[in-house]
């Protein structure tokens, strides 16, 4: 079974990631007053802590610029405890090369590492990641949605094992309908990305061989974890 991805595509996915920490350039046709806000909160995520984030970013609720989003994503990132690269690396080393199972991806292993403590923060922060421009937003919080779906349904997972199999249970609609926003947002165009975001963008292509919603999760639910094969014209792994 193939790695999920090296150790210098692994660190340069996660440094990539943590550009949360930094805002895009801004464009000359944007208001003042929203450049101002907008360098007020990046200011303010530098050095912010898990219980001071979200105020960071309270005054960017009406603001639906990429770079707002960017940062309203970083803040849900930090408020979780992965505001910096050495949280994120290590969630990630800690997954990379264990073995979660027969049939199991190791996507399933980076899924572990990441949950959030509400889903309804990780329905917000899929929301705005998905609207910030950066793929590797979009991937993360694709990950962290599929996680804390797991968490939410059984709050003992805590190996890839416990993950992969909590996985196969989970609502195919939902993860169908996930993995249609994901693709859209982060794997069109794959020019540059690291190993690990290629991995799992092309799990999420197969899974679109389908075209419902529900086959669409199922599929990618065997792709992930070996579940039941759900047939033609899912890929066979």
């Amino acid at each position: 079974m193939k790695t999920l991805a090296t150790k210098n595509s692994t660190i340069s996915m996660i440094l990539s990631a943590t550009a949360l920490l930094t805002v895009a350039a801004l464009t000359s046709c944007s208001k003042e007053s929203e450049l101002d806000t907008i360098k007020d909160a990046q200011r303010c995520l530098n050095t912010a802590t898990t219980v001071t984030a979200q105020s960071c970013v309270s005054k960017l609720a009406a603001l639906t610029t990429n770079q707002a989003n960017q940062l309203k994503c970083a803040a849900y990132f930090i408020a979780e405890g992965y505001g910096t690269p050495t949280k994120l690396l290590d969630a990630v080393e800690a997954a990379n090369g264990a073995s979660c199972g027969a049939g199991c991806s190791p996507s399933v292993n980076i899924i572990s590492q990441l949950s959030f403590s509400s889903i309804g923060n990780s329905n917000a922060a899929f929301n705005v990641c998905n609207s910030s421009g950066i793929a590797v937003y979009s991937q993360l919080s694709s990950l962290v949605q599929i996680s804390t779906l797991v968490k939410t349904a059984s709050a003992s997972a805590t190996t890839g094992a416990d993950y992969a199999a909590v996985i196969a249970t989970l609502d195919a609609t939902t993860l169908g309908t996930l993995v249609e926003t994901t693709f859209e947002s982060s794997c069109t165009n794959q020019s540059g990305r690291g190993a690990a975001l290629q991995v799992y963008c092309g799990q999420l292509s197969q899974a679109l061989a389908e075209t419902a919603p529900v086959d669409v999760g199922a599929c990618l639910k065997y792709k992930l974890t070996g579940a039941a094969y759900p047939g033609l014209p899912c890929p066979v792994n």
